[in-house]
């Protein structure tokens, strides 16, 4: 194909795919692939994509964040908390000397979705505290109020007795009970979870036969919060950014759980009446999807099918809008060329045309002609032994292949240093205080020389992220950029080709009282950079804002 147009300087186009609004679900993107390899197929769904190459950028939360408190007598105090032991730092903004406010000072505070309220009268360590402390509020079912308190040790105690820096204690109380109760770490925690959850067979049966210990109490109170909710019918709500939250108020998407059978629970996934996903999970905390998980077009025919084992996707399935089957492959794990590593390939078995047909049937096949329904460009495929060899469109008469393998050779680890010096020192206040967090999906066309030709935002998160994005993309990207960033040459068949890659730049908050946000929906990465976090904390961290009681 002439490279003619390859050579021509071109702008930068920057710009929203808000088909519908601000939303973030059923994120339309097309007929796009990510630097992984990746198949979106017309959608980006935020629940099941974990991409492993991204740029990723997480706020460790050690310093203050807009929040709230009540004080005595009920009046709310807007400004910025810090979190500290038996004790909040608080000041009007951050050009106010900071206000130490101990807990028989006031009721409660509020940092983000997350609760803080005082209580006296508590079992720590199997000793009765009568003085009053801050703890986090995590839900309250079957007349019962569950709380986790922080301990906070110093740096001397923790060379001395080897202590954690933060000792995390759960807590629950009965209604008419003045007195809270804990969960032992030791010998007498079995003692103690099955006091409260042998009702439930499933928590009964872990408990007894030690596969729940304490280190499993989160997932456990939220288990049974979960059946709790199943048994009368009541909603899970979540807020934009698929964080779980208590006011219906504050919350986007809700679930509600239509079936436990053999460890397996089913949730239904809503925005307002509109059914997103279906999903199977045999544990929560973090989340283990076993089982079907099912997405949703708008007018309600069902879009994608994916087969999880232990969170590991095996088989999908996709349909169009009129419920007939397009494509069907499996997840074949393969070794990378010349690597120790291994990647998930697709290994297709159906791929039907306009009347039906499964093309796969033919054998090799070139050149199959799929149009994206959202941007009305036409991509052409190549298949060859179930395996989508190619896929391309032209472009102002030339051809740009997209990445559709994810044994290839896209390196993002020094665009990853690039976004994380550009990143240094910038606050965003504004979208931490409302818990803002998620994926930003970068689309770039690159030119046969690794100049990038074009680039777009496929979705939104947060004003302020968003403007983030589009700031770093203009410095690093735009052909004016005083360094443009350049990317290696790809090769397809030893020939360098213009390439249509999807980038992710993912936006994170850990915070020692908070698993990161994903952390609910994925595997364990998560749960270790915060426990990472929890052990570098010589003294305590962070705040943030609204939700309440």
């Amino acid at each position: 194909m002439p490279d003619n147009n390859m050579r021509k300087p071109v702008f930068l186009s920057i710009m929203l795919f808000l088909i519908f609004g601000t939303t973030y679900s059923q994120v339309p993107v097309g007929l796009k692939y990510d630097c992984n390899g990746y198949a979106f197929n017309g959608y980006f769904d935020p629940l099941i994509y974990s991409p492993d190459k991204k740029l990723s950028i997480v706020h460790n939360s050690d310093s203050y964040e807009i929040g709230y408190y009540y004080d005595s007598l009920g009046n709310k105090i807007n400004g910025l908390i810090k979190f500290e032991n038996e004790k909040i730092f608080f000041k009007k903004d951050n050009f106010v000397f900071r206000d130490k406010i101990k807990p028989e000072e006031i009721q409660q505070f509020v940092i983000g979705v997350d609760s803080f309220f005082v209580i006296s009268n508590f079992y720590y360590k199997n000793r009765l505290k009568t003085n009053p402390e801050y703890v986090q509020y995590i839900t309250e079912f079957n007349g019962l109020t569950f709380a986790k308190h922080y301990k906070f040790t110093s740096g001397i105690s923790q060379q001395i007795t080897t202590q954690q820096p933060i000792i995390e204690t759960f807590l629950v109380k009965a209604k008419d009970s003045t007195t809270w109760e804990n969960f032992p770490d030791n010998s007498r925690f079995k003692e103690s979870a099955l006091k409260y959850f042998s009702y439930i067979p499933y928590l009964k049966e872990k408990i007894n036969t030690d596969k729940y210990v304490s280190a499993d109490m989160l997932s456990i109170i939220k288990m049974a919060e979960y059946y709790d909710k199943y048994l009368n019918s009541k909603d899970i709500y979540y807020d934009k950014y698929w964080q779980e939250v208590i006011d219906i108020r504050n919350s986007k998407y809700s679930a509600k759980i239509t079936g436990i059978h053999d460890s397996i629970w089913t949730f239904e996934y809503y925005e307002g009446k509109a059914k997103l996903f279906v999903a199977n999970y045999s544990s929560f905390y973090p989340n283990n999807k076993n089982g079907e998980f099912i997405s949703y077009y708008p007018n309600g025919e069902i879009r994608q099918i994916i087969i999880f084992e232990n969170n590991q996707p095996k088989e999908a399935e996709t349909f169009d809008k009129f419920g007939s089957k397009s494509r069907q492959y499996e997840y074949v794990k393969a070794k990378v060329s010349n690597s120790k590593e291994y990647v998930f390939n697709s290994s297709y078995t159906t791929v039907n045309d306009s009347l039906g047909n499964n093309i796969i049937d033919s054998g090799v096949v070139k050149d199959f002609k799929v149009i994206d329904d959202f941007s009305k460009d036409s991509y052409f495929e190549s298949f060859n032994d179930n395996e989508l060899i190619n896929s391309y469109r032209i472009s102002n008469g030339d051809t740009v292949f997209q990445i559709t393998n994810p044994d290839n050779n896209f390196k993002i680890k020094s665009l990853q240093k690039e976004f994380e010096s550009f990143m240094n020192g910038i606050q965003y206040n504004n979208a931490l205080s409302v818990n803002a967090q998620g994926i930003i999906l970068v689309s770039l066309v690159i030119d046969k020389k690794g100049n990038v030709l074009n680039c777009m935002t496929l979705n939104t998160i947060h004003p302020e992220i968003d403007k983030l994005v589009e700031d770093f993309i203009k410095r690093r990207f735009h052909p004016d950029a005083l360094y443009p960033f350049k990317f290696k040459p790809y090769y397809l068949n030893k020939t360098k080709q213009c390439i249509e890659v999807v980038i992710p730049i993912e936006f994170s908050i850990n915070r020692f009282y908070r698993e990161p946000v994903r952390y609910n929906q994925f595997n364990n990465m998560y749960w270790m950079q915060h426990q990472q976090m929890m052990n570098i904390y010589m003294t305590p961290v962070p705040p943030k804002m609204q939700m309440g009681f």
